[in-house]
């Protein structure tokens, strides 16, 4: 197998790094699986489309989402009348700097890591498509509502 440095994955596509990346993985020797080690910790875009679940990445947004803190950001915002994202998304780029950005769905990802937040805690959507405040790295999301207790 091919020696990889950092400059030339960092140098390829995004779409060529997930091509190696996949093939390592499903080489599954311990030089392929190590070259797919180093392409996660460069934590690089992987292909045009949106981040793998289990992505570093995305698992950095749903560490930071699922977390009492990203929690409690969502729930204020939402107490404030504005949409989860409000609050979540001021304390993404705060963690993940400009790793957290439009690029690979991202901010599509962290809306749906949200929505499930919110769905867990009791709460539905109300409203879709809703602008959020200035800084935002997403430009739209949901607004939450209490689900009504059945009777």
């Amino acid at each position: 197998m091919p020696i990889y440095t950092t400059e030339k994955l960092k140098a390829m596509s995004a779409n060529d790094r997930l091509s190696l990346r996949n093939n390592a993985l499903n080489k599954g020797t311990p030089e392929a699986l190590t070259l797919a080690r180093q392409i996660d910790e460069l934590k690089l875009p992987l292909g045009s489309g949106g981040l793998t679940e289990d992505h570093p990445l995305y698992q950095e947004m749903y560490g930071i989402i699922m977390s009492p803190e990203g929690k409690a950001a969502a729930l204020n915002a939402v107490e404030a009348g504005l949409p989860a994202m409000a609050g979540v998304d001021p304390l993404l780029q705060e963690r993940m700097g400009k790793r957290y950005n439009n690029e690979q769905q991202m901010t599509v990802n962290a809306g749906y890591i949200t929505g499930s937040v919110m769905i867990s805690l009791g709460y539905e959507k109300h409203k879709e498509g809703v602008t959020l405040p200035a800084g935002c790295v997403a430009r739209s999301s949901t607004t939450w509502k209490l689900k009504r207790p059945l009777k």
